[in-house]
């Protein structure tokens, strides 16, 4: 298998379209056409099929798509890692953080990180942790940094463990449950929870809620941190936030904590990465920065959580 079948074969998932799939790689149809054609003869099976309509992907060649862009990231990865030996800590570093995380350990890392390596590129997204596992899965990122349910994280990656962080519960400050004490109260209401295509947020409201409790009535997704905090604060929605994010936000939108009398499980904040994956020694010393950064920070990013269990 070449890098430039699986180039071309990753162009045309991506453009879903040959034309289209030649433009960004700067070579021809007939080009991109038979180089997909060659990495289908490779691998022994059909991977697109050609219509009036555009391409389609086979069966086969939905499955062998996340392999090719794993394959490409690793490549990627192999040719940074030769660099950074041959010519001191240079290249790319990629990661995924939390959006509380973002607001607090990350900016100290980063300044670390920044001062000592300065010639590392680093690219930076915010999410919530069903994205950064699929992302990783991809091999999209280096590393993600996420709060983990412990003992429920797919045996896929491997967690190094910062520190832990309370579970809160928020809603905006004239909702109509306002006055409620137990979760069990507020199950009627609508949730907003982390969730995406492959994991839901009634599957997060079981990982999330104590045991014994069933999911709230009506769950909806969310994507993104920020949304779900402006969301509460306008609208009859309750959500579960860490304890660093809602000390930041709370305020700021609106929204105020409802002290409940069931114990809410503890989050591990923790450095996530494939299960058996080496990282680049930049991605390394990023990791180690963050590692400092969040000893250094100490209890006030926990909150009142008690000490996370070792993760596997």
């Amino acid at each position: 298998m070449k890098p430039n079948q699986l180039h071309a074969f990753v162009a045309v998932v991506e453009q879903m379209s040959i034309r289209a799939a030649a433009r960004v790689l700067g070579i021809s149809q007939p080009a991109v056409t038979k180089i997909v054609r060659e990495l289908e003869r490779e691998v022994g099976a059909p991977l697109v099929e050609r219509s009036v309509k555009g391409v389609r992907l086979t069966a086969y060649g939905e499955a062998f798509a996340p392999r090719a862009r794993l394959l490409l990231a690793d490549m990627r990865r192999a040719r940074d890692e030769i660099a950074q030996i041959r010519d001191g800590l240079t290249g790319r570093v990629s990661l995924a953080v939390s959006t509380s995380f973002a607001l607090t350990v990350l900016p100290a890392a980063f300044k670390d990180f920044h001062a000592r390596l300065p010639a590392v590129d680093v690219q930076f997204s915010e999410a919530v942790l069903p994205s950064m596992l699929a992302r990783l899965r991809e091999g999209a990122l280096d590393f993600a940094v996420a709060h983990v349910v412990p003992g429920r994280l797919d045996p896929q990656f491997e967690a190094i463990a910062l520190f832990p962080v309370q579970l809160v519960v928020g809603l905006r400050h004239r909702h109509p449950l306002r006055a409620s004490r137990s979760i069990a109260e507020l199950l009627k209401a609508e949730w907003i929870l982390p969730g995406d295509d492959h994991f839901s947020g009634r599957d997060s409201a079981s990982a999330l809620l104590p045991l014994g409790l069933p999911a709230p009535a009506r769950v909806i997704q969310g994507h993104s941190v920020t949304v779900a905090l402006s969301l509460v604060g306008q609208m009859d929605l309750i959500g579960l936030f860490v304890e660093p994010l809602a000390a930041l936000s709370f305020q700021r939108h609106g929204i105020r904590r409802v002290e409940v009398a069931e114990t809410l499980p503890a989050l591990s904040v923790c450095v996530l990465k494939r299960q058996g994956q080496s990282l680049t020694p930049a991605a390394q010393h990023f990791v180690e920065c963050i590692q400092r950064a969040a000893e250094a920070g100490g209890a006030g990013l926990s909150g009142r959580a008690r000490p996370a269990p070792a993760l596997r």
